[in-house]
């Protein structure tokens, strides 16, 4: 028997060939797509909470590296501010000892760098931001030891530095300092840092840090 159907042709449906059109005629009968389940079935975004996870622990690790950055950055230059201390005066003060030694304790107790430094300016003799009765000694010795030959980020010497500090153009009596000592360029910077690289690397190096620490209490 033959049928004759009249079909919406905007209409479009899910059934194999043939298809219908307006006024075209079938014989038997169409068979359903099979539609997968997946379709209705929402699946968790594994790979966003993965990617999330591991986010997290690369962010873990980046504070762990930068952390162990400035503890030892800290401490390197500590040892270059003694070194550097003895040449010019020919002994070590209690500065050698004191000095960063707040910001070694605060990134020892996990204190952010930004922190640290504004603390520390804020609170140090050796820098002109405390407003304290500035260290003379200490600041020569400290900026000597922050030059480019003990910190190559670091792109302008002392001199130059000086010139195009106003805060340290503001601090009395810094100028005679630094020009009596000649802004540290006579002394031999190959020297010593052959010598911190010699004496105060490593665990050895560091214990011997220590020492050198204590026989200047006792």
């Amino acid at each position: 028997m033959e049928i004759k159907c009249n079909f919406n042709p905007y209409y479009r449906n899910s059934y194999d060939k043939p298809r219908i059109t307006d006024g075209q005629a079938f014989y038997g009968h169409t068979q359903l797509k099979k539609i997968s389940s997946d379709m209705f079935v929402k699946k968790p975004v594994a790979d966003k909470n993965a990617a999330g996870f591991k986010g997290f622990i690369a962010k873990i690790k980046n504070f762990g590296k930068q952390y162990v950055k400035n503890i030892r950055h800290t401490y390197e230059h500590k040892i270059v501010f003694a070194l550097v201390e003895k040449e010019l005066f020919g002994r070590n003060s209690i500065d050698s000892i004191t000095h960063d030694l707040d910001k070694m304790i605060l990134y020892i107790l996990g204190f952010p760098k930004s922190f640290v430094s504004e603390f520390h300016r804020k609170h140090s003799a050796h820098h002109p931001e405390s407003g304290k009765l500035p260290n003379l000694k200490s600041m020569l010795c400290d900026n000597i030891a922050s030059s480019p030959e003990f910190k190559p980020e670091k792109k302008l010497s002392l001199r130059e530095h000086y010139k195009s500090c106003k805060a340290l153009q503001n601090v009395f009596g810094l100028k005679s300092v630094l020009e009596r000592y000649n802004y540290g360029e006579h002394l031999d910077f190959a020297k010593i840092k052959a010598e911190k690289e010699r004496k105060y690397q490593g665990v050895k190096g560091f214990a011997a840090g220590v020492s050198r620490a204590l026989m200047v209490f006792i």
